[in-house]
């Protein structure tokens, strides 16, 4: 009777477990090119300022999730940050016709006392023909109290 038992029980969890597809939306991530930028013409070490950015999204499945940035020493490199649904019923978005949509990030001055190294922001532009990556660099010029 124990060894019914455990069979029906092993044959009831075995067909619990479904196989069906998980309804999840999948995605994945995706940096989009910043179109165009207002940063300030020089900062002060210690204080905050907010750097506006415009993007376009190639397709109504692009869907904003921040600002990517990635900092090393004095340069930092600038995106759009999105998530993209992988959806079959996906429309591109004529990028020529489309308003630009804006977005912002406070940047924090940090830097070592009397130095006179810029700040250096490279805004992300896309790929070029061989795929490689294009940045506009902007040096802004450090001051101190």
């Amino acid at each position: 009777m124990k060894k019914i038992a455990l069979l029906l029980l092993a044959v009831i969890t075995i067909s619990s477990c479904s196989l069906e597809e998980n309804n999840e939306p999948q995605f994945y991530y995706e940096v989009l090119p910043v179109e165009s930028f207002v940063v300030p013409q020089s900062v002060r070490v210690g204080e905050n300022y907010e750097i506006l950015m415009t993007y376009k999204r190639p397709s109504n499945c692009h869907v904003y999730e921040g600002c990517y940035y990635k900092t090393e020493g004095y340069t930092t490199i600038v995106g759009i940050q999105t998530y993209v649904l992988d959806n079959p019923d996906c429309q591109e978005l004529s990028l020529e016709n489309q308003q630009p949509l804006e977005t912002s990030f406070i940047f924090t001055v940090e830097g070592i006392q009397n130095s006179i190294q810029p700040y250096i922001f490279k805004f992300y532009k896309g790929k070029d023909s061989n795929g490689n990556d294009i940045f506009e660099e902007v040096s802004i010029p450090v001051t101190y109290n």
